[in-house]
């Protein structure tokens, strides 16, 4: 067990902003508010950082479906 590797999960130092600017913050939020990184961003981008505005936004936004 000595050389065993344990895999350090990250947790942000502040909970209430989102931010995804290295890939396991990505990871993190992604799985944290179970969306997709695109749905992430949009609503970054709509929305702002702030974690309850990212949330809302998610379950109020319909996610778009591919057209046939």
């Amino acid at each position: 067990m000595k050389n065993r590797q344990y895999i350090q999960r990250r947790i942000p130092a502040d909970l209430s902003q989102v931010e995804i600017r290295e890939q396991w913050q990505i990871t993190f939020w992604t799985l944290k508010l179970s969306t997709t990184q695109d749905r992430l961003s949009q609503a970054l981008r709509e929305v702002g950082p702030d974690l309850e505005n990212v949330r809302a936004w998610l379950e109020t936004t319909p996610t778009s479906r591919p057209t046939r």
